[in-house]
This record gives C-alpha cells, structure tokens and sequence, in this order.
C-alpha cells in the first residue's frame, strides 16, 4: 500500500472528525429535547427523585415557592458561572498548547504544507462555530397515554368534577413531571374551587415550565398584589420582564412597587432603565433624579439629566434644565448651572427671554460667582406683579444674598415680601431680625425678632 500523501492525511483525519462533530451532535439533540430554551434562559426541570407536588404545598420552615424556585435557581447559576469559568480557562490553555505546537510543526517547514495546515485550522473553525442543539422539529411527541388523561382531566374540569380532575392530572404530573400543561389546569381546577394560593402556586409551577410566556408571569403578578404578597410580585415581575422585554408597563409597575417597599436605589435604577428606553419621558428622567437624590447620589443624578441634554440638544425640557441647574447649584457648581441656562436659552428657546425661574436662578448664579452688578439687573425683574405671583423666587433671592452676607441688599427682597401680604409670617421675621442684627441695627432686630415669637 503507498504511504498517503501528508495533504490525503489531512483529508481523511477532517472527514473522520466530521462524522464525531456530527455524532455528538445527535447526541447534544437528545440532552436538548429536555430544554428548548436557549442556554442563557433558565428553565426549572424535574429529575425522577423529584416530588414536584410538593412545590404546591406550604413548606413548614415558611419559605414561599418563589422563594424556593428563586434558590434553584441560583444554585443552577453558580454552577453555570463555574462551567464558564472552567471552560474559558481550558480553552485558553488548549489554545496555547496549539500555538505552541504549530510553532514547533511549523519550523523547516515548506510554505505549501503551512498554507495547507492554515487552511485545515479554518476548515475547522468554522464547523465549530455551527450551532448546536435541538433541531427544529425534533422535540418529542407527548405520549399518548399523557395526551388521553389530559383530554380526560380537562372534561372533569368542564363539567366541575373538580375532584376527579385534580386526581388525573397528579396522574400527570409523575408520568410528565415536566409538562407545563397539568399544573397550568390544575390552577384552574384550584381556583374554580375558590383556592386561589394552591392555583398560585400551580401556575407558578407552569410558568417555571414555561418561563417565556409573560401572559403567565402577568397573571401571577396580579395575583401576588391581591394576596399583598410583594416580594412575590417583585419576583414576577422581573420574570415577566425577561419574557416581554418591551413590556414598559411592567418596568414602571416594578419601580413604583421598589418605591413602596422603601428601595429607593433600586427604584431609582429602574426609571433610568426606562429613561432609557424611553428617552422622550420626561416624567422617568425627573423620578430617577429624586430618587437618586434621595439616596444621596447627587452626581448620579446629575449625570441621568445631563445624559437627557446631551440627546436632547435643540429640544431640552426646561424642567430637565432647572432640575440640573438646581443640582449644579447645590453642589457648589454655579458656573456650570449658569453654562446649563445660559445653552437653554440659545437652544430651546431661540433667543427668546427664559421663563422667570431659570432667569432667577441665573442671576443667584452670577451673585455667587461675584457678578454682583449682573445679578442685580436681573433680579430688578421682581417687581409689581412679579413679587405677588411668584414669593418663593423673592425668597430665593433673598436667601442667596443673606448666605454670602449681602445683608442689605437681602433686607430689600425680605421687605418685598412682607409689604406683600406675609406680615404674619414669623419665620420671615425671624430672618430679617437676623439681617438687622448682622448690619448692627440692633433696636430693629429686637423688633422683628419679637414679631417673629409673637406670630
């Protein structure tokens, strides 16, 4: 017999590794019949040790369902991560082995037999880039014994033979314990008989089986809110939001139910996601900024309003802008609020006078950063009709000089306001008796200072 040629080697070595690839990929498509779903999606499945039954009644220790299912699942999380991680690192040694190989294969050798071995490695590559798994169409038929007791069990139900149901659809339930079909009927069965937890806990248990199909995620959202069973709800919503990723509704129910069980941060993360999405919804972006101030996150929420600008660059939300503005402000940042008003102004409005709280704010910008003969030409806007209709800027004002020690000039806004009706106010008092006191005007200090304890 001749000796093969190294190029005939190399033929029928790809062709014998051809039929192992197709092979194991028979086999992989038997592993797969027992999960459709792709590898990054969970699904619950029954092993035959496994009484799934059990998942529908009260744990003794107190543990929910959810609660159960949640741990599962982490379990089967951990135990992915810890496959990745093991797979990543034999892939990067084999890789080096490889290299190192081709570099030993590759010395004296001719330019034919490497282009012939570089081609070879391609050839290869790409069956290996094939996707494995279940071929379409290859999923197991249910057996018809299953099928026969389903059809059974759904006449039970039909004509209210509640009990006679439940019992073949357990039958079920060992013969295909991982059919979502029995569970979803028997949380019919359950909650035509009016126990609406058991139904729960069976559609639970469905849409576990079923984990893509958000109308059972939904449902069991709704239910969760009526028990008053919020950690219940939370872990539905989440599902039903894998499943139905487009679903906003779902992603402001989840943020408003983080808002009310006290988890401002999680709340606050949720409306960003969906500023997001939506980035035309205004009403998301203000929410996410609250909150993040609320958890004391002030260059978070900077950051989601500045973000909203930067998309938004000839069509800014004044709101958006004043929010920021007043962030800036707080944090010591005048001169980048004054920039946020300043670029409103010449954007959104065209040139145009801004409305007379950003105009406000831009002349406590200037007084802070010492523009002092710029602000007060702007702040000669309060006047008349202006102090009547809008106090609270005058008492901004007024506030803002009195911190940088502009004493008099903080007695002018507070006299606005009390020759404006607020003569009983005594906290307004109390503040211009502490001007007066500062400027050594002591006799009416003690004036306004017993104005302020009488009121």
């Amino acid at each position: 017999m001749e000796p093969h040629s190294p190029q005939q080697e190399h033929e029928e070595q790809e062709q014998q590794e051809e039929q192992e690839d197709e092979d194991s990929s028979d086999d992989d498509d038997d592993d797969d019949d027992e999960d459709d779903n792709d590898e990054d999606t969970y699904t619950l499945r029954f092993d035959e040790e496994d009484d799934p039954l059990a998942f529908a009644e009260d744990d003794s220790s107190g543990i929910q369902p959810y609660q159960q299912f949640e741990r599962l699942e982490n379990h089967y999380e951990a135990l992915a991560d810890k496959k990745r991680k093991a797979l990543a690192s034999n892939h990067h040694h084999s890789e080096t082995l490889v290299k190192k190989s081709r570099q030993e294969d590759f010395a004296g050798a001719s330019m034919e037999a490497i282009m012939e071995m570089m081609n070879y490695g391609l050839r290869r590559k790409s069956r290996k880039c094939k996707k494995r798994g279940r071929r379409k169409g290859s999923k197991n038929k249910l057996n018809p014994e299953v099928t026969r007791k389903l059809g059974d069990a759904t006449l039970h139900y039909a004509h209210g033979r509640y009990e006679e149901a439940i019992c073949v659809l357990k039958e079920v339930v060992r013969i295909a314990p991982n059919l979502p079909d029995p569970y979803h009927t028997l949380g019919l069965v359950y909650n035509a008989v009016g126990n609406k937890k058991k139904a729960l806990n069976f559609y639970m248990l469905a849409a576990h089986l079923t984990p893509k199909d958000p109308s059972l995620w939904k449902l069991l959202v709704t239910w969760s809110i009526e028990q008053g069973n919020a950690g219940q709800a939370m872990y539905c919503l989440s599902k039903a939001i894998t499943a139905d990723p487009a679903d906003i509704d779902l992603r402001f129910h989840r943020a408003s139910l983080y808002v009310e069980l006290g988890d401002y941060q999680k709340a606050a993360e949720s409306y960003e996601q969906i500023s997001r999405l939506c980035p035309d919804d205004v009403e998301a972006i203000k929410t996410a900024t609250m909150l993040y101030q609320k958890c004391g996150q002030k260059e978070r929420a900077a950051s989601v309003l500045e973000e909203y600008l930067r998309n938004h660059p000839r069509e800014a939300d004044l709101c958006i802008v004043d929010l920021l503005a007043s962030l800036c402000m707080e944090n010591n940042a005048h001169a980048k609020a004054l920039q946020h008003i300043e670029h409103a102004q010449h954007v959104s409005c065209g040139g145009k006078e801004l409305p007379l709280y950003l105009v406000i704010k831009s002349g406590i910008c200037h007084i802070h950063l010492g523009n002092n003969a710029k602000a007060e030409t702007i702040f000669n806007i309060l006047q008349g009709e202006n102090v009547c209709n809008h106090p609270h800027l005058v008492n901004e004002v007024a506030d803002s000089l009195m911190a940088l020690e502009h004493y008099e000039s903080a007695l002018k806004y507070y006299m606005m306001l009390e020759g404006n009706g607020n003569d009983k106010n005594g906290f307004l008092h109390l503040k211009i008796a502490g001007c007066y006191l500062c400027v050594n005007r002591r006799v009416r200090a003690i004036e306004y200072y017993y104005k302020g304890m009488v009121d």
